[in-house]
């Protein structure tokens, strides 16, 4: 049973033991620009973005004679002071003087009104003592006691261990805050009430051990969404320590189709394989897509007559219908379900956000129910069929065929080389193998800028072992020839390759030799 780790900067990860409990090894997949391996790589940690309400907003009264006085419990408080002074290139210094209240630093001024930032990690001064305990953790303990320091920033912290242990905390230095105040709009700063009694230990924060599902994931999504029968509720929580109330109607009840398909993946296999974790890092299939493909069927069934004079119909229609809803380079169905959904995107915008609340239904695997039924009504219907026959004239017109794959469009690479690339996306079209991509350049093709940026697996065994790519290559000198190799013989294929970890694994692959000799004396 090997411990594995895998991350990159997709933002998708994930954490699971064998079901049935601590008698299994723990098996971890992760993805985030912060990652790390603890002591003796007995532990495997991740983070990525979301977290707990750690800052306000405070309205100060300004006195009307003298605006550097604020009002608080009745008496006039006197603002604190202090010149920075900021060298301009080609200009005169500036001197700037920022303004302090017992609140925090004032922001912004409108009237007799001033606001006050108030933030939790002002006076963190051990900011990376966190770290340091992170990396020197044994086990999962370790990371407990690193992340109770209350100096990491919001995020989402998972780790697994080789013993098979799995923990999840939304960390964050969290103020105690009055609950009879609505903390998402300014509150009054002039009254006691509203300051902060302290901070929550990690413990009043939303964590949870070894959940019975058997493993948890996350990739920018509310804590009630990392798994079906989610430990984690909105209703049943301190709101604040839930998610800041910035996030609206956002704060719960939803997830991405990155989430809904790590769901997917993660609920039907027990007992993850190295072979597996290769193949779901790299996952390239559009959760959801189905439904809309049929709604787009649905749409053909009734209107396919109104387009019979229409010879590239047929066939774009037919290889559509027929696609396996996976975004790889030589897919030709991929690419005109891109075409069609951005098409729909560009000429409807904010009418197709609504279909998409009908159509989409990523929640229901979380909730384990059964999809709501599609009844998109006929106007819609024919609608969607005439923007599919539109987009596929602009994917002839940039291509110059209807056969295009893909990869045609979709490229990675550097300098003046590029080699098709699958997954990731945008308009509907996420996976698990996150990409972002610039946009349309004026062959009409998108190069890959962001997503899985370094990702790795890592299976904590003795000795280590471990599998990468790179996205394009891991030298900034054209002239070398590992400029853009992982481009062209990895990062396109979707193929991890072998790292070298011990000195043995590397002699043979030493290109060259450096050897610095002691300055004299």
């Amino acid at each position: 049973d090997p411990h594995l780790s895998w991350w990159g900067p997709s933002r998708f990860w994930e954490f699971r033991i064998h079901a049935g409990g601590l008698q299994g090894s723990g098996v971890t997949l992760a993805g985030s620009p912060y990652i790390g391996l603890g002591h003796n790589a007995n532990l495997a940690w991740a983070m990525t973005t979301g977290g707990p309400d750690t800052a306000d907003i405070y309205e100060l009264t300004l006195n009307e004679t003298d605006p550097t006085q604020y009002l608080y419990e009745g008496e006039w408080k006197k603002m604190t002071s202090r010149d920075v002074t900021l060298a301009v290139k080609g200009e005169e210094p500036q001197t700037h003087t920022l303004w302090f209240s017992q609140h925090g630093p004032i922001i912004a001024k409108h009237g007799t009104k001033a606001y006050a930032a108030k933030m939790a990690y002002d006076d963190v001064v051990n900011g990376s003592e966190v770290w340091y305990d992170l990396n020197l953790a044994k086990d999962y303990t370790g990371a407990v006691t690193a992340i109770d320091t209350l100096a990491i920033f919001p995020q989402n912290v998972m780790c697994a261990d080789t013993s098979g242990n799995i923990y999840y905390q939304r960390a964050g230095r969290v103020p105690k805050r009055s609950q009879d105040l609505d903390w998402s709009v300014p509150v009054d700063g002039s009254k006691a009430a509203a300051e902060w009694q302290g901070f929550h230990p990690g413990s009043d924060l939303l964590h949870v051990l070894n959940p019975p599902q058997g493993y948890m994931q996350n990739c920018n999504i509310p804590p009630d969404a990392m798994m079906p029968n989610s430990p984690f509720k909105l209703s049943e929580s301190i709101d604040y320590i839930f998610a800041s109330k910035d996030y609206g109607d956002n704060r719960d009840g939803w997830t991405n189709q990155r989430g809904a398909r790590a769901i997917q993946l993660l609920g039907a296999d027990d007992s993850v394989t190295v072979e597996e974790a290769l193949q779901y890092a790299v996952d390239m299939r559009i959760y959801g897509a189905d439904r809309w493909v049929e709604v787009l069927r649905q749409a053909h069934a009734k209107y396919a007559a109104d387009y019979a004079g229409n010879s590239d119909y047929q066939p774009a229609i037919d290889d559509l219908l027929a696609w396996d809803l996976e975004s790889r380079p030589e897919s030709t169905g991929a690419l005109k379900y891109y075409y069609w959904r951005k098409q729909l995107a560009d000429d409807f915008g904010d009418m197709v956000k609504e279909a998409e609340k009908s159509i989409d239904d990523w929640y229901a695997i979380v909730e384990g129910r059964p999809e709501r039924a599609l009844q998109e009504p006929d106007e819609a219907l024919q609608t969607g069929l005439a923007e599919f026959v539109k987009a596929m004239g602009v994917l002839k017109e940039h291509f110059g065929k209807l056969d295009a794959t893909y990869g045609d469009k979709f490229r990675v690479g550097r300098g003046d080389a590029s080699w098709p690339v699958g997954g990731g996306g945008d308009v509907g079209n996420r996976t698990l193998r996150s990409m972002t991509y610039e946009k349309d350049r004026d062959d009409h093709t998108r190069w890959g800028t962001g997503g899985q940026t370094s990702t790795q697996l890592v299976q904590l065994s003795k000795p280590v072992e471990s599998w990468m790519y790179l996205p394009v290559g891991n030298s900034d000198r054209t002239d070398s020839s590992h400029y853009r190799d992982q481009a062209e013989k990895a990062f396109s294929k979707a193929q991890l390759k072998d790292t070298w970890w011990r000195p043995e694994e590397l002699k043979d692959h030493i290109e060259s030799r450096t050897v610095l000799a002691n300055a004299p004396a």
